[in-house]
């Protein structure tokens, strides 16, 4: 057989390795980076040009943009909702700035120092409860966070506009709510 005639498949085979070895290692990079950067590259694949600026549902295989409140978001009493998975130590902008604006103002801070003592005494009684697996502390950190969010989201004017309403709304997601119970219910 001629020299020029074959022996080139295995340029093809070596392409197909090199392919597969830059996709695994883009996928081990990807996991190994933190949700933002998660999200944003979840975000490239659902819109490449960039046209769509909206918030897409984390967590699925396959997400759609969504619009407005988060999708099953449990809005039961007394229930956990959804989880914040900001670790306490690393407190988020958007906590920061709740934290900041509570502590701003004399008359606010202790209104909700005021919240958190009657938090404390109104799931003193619900706690003696055999049913109730969690602590006295936990289940008034959770009415709090459950009340600083429902008092400071309900606070938006209903003639604002939609496209507001939904940045708001979509900046109060990512308060660690808990985080801020926690804070006040400690000092």
């Amino acid at each position: 057989m001629a020299a020029g005639k074959s022996g080139g498949s295995w340029k093809v085979a070596y392409a197909d390795f090199v392919t597969a070895m830059m996709a695994f290692f883009l996928v081990m990079w990807i996991g190994a980076q933190d949700e933002k950067v998660r999200q944003s590259v979840a975000n490239y694949f659902i819109d490449p040009s960039g046209v769509s600026k909206h918030a897409v549902q984390s967590g699925a295989a396959m997400t759609i943009p969504t619009y407005g409140t988060i999708p099953d978001e449990k809005t039961l009493q007394m229930d956990n909702g959804r989880h914040q998975y900001t670790p306490n130590d690393q407190t988020s902008p958007a906590t920061k700035a709740i934290i900041m604006w509570i502590q701003s103002d004399e008359k606010r801070y202790r209104y909700w120092k005021t919240q958190a003592q009657k938090a404390r005494e109104a799931v003193g009684a619900a706690s003696l409860s055999p049913e109730i697996a969690k602590s006295p502390e936990e289940l008034a950190v959770q009415h709090l966070a459950q009340q600083l969010r429902a008092e400071l989201t309900g606070g938006i004017p209903p003639e604002t506009p939609e496209v507001y309403k939904n940045l708001v709304l979509y900046s109060f997601h990512e308060v660690n709510w808990t985080q801020i119970a926690e804070d006040l219910l400690r000092t």
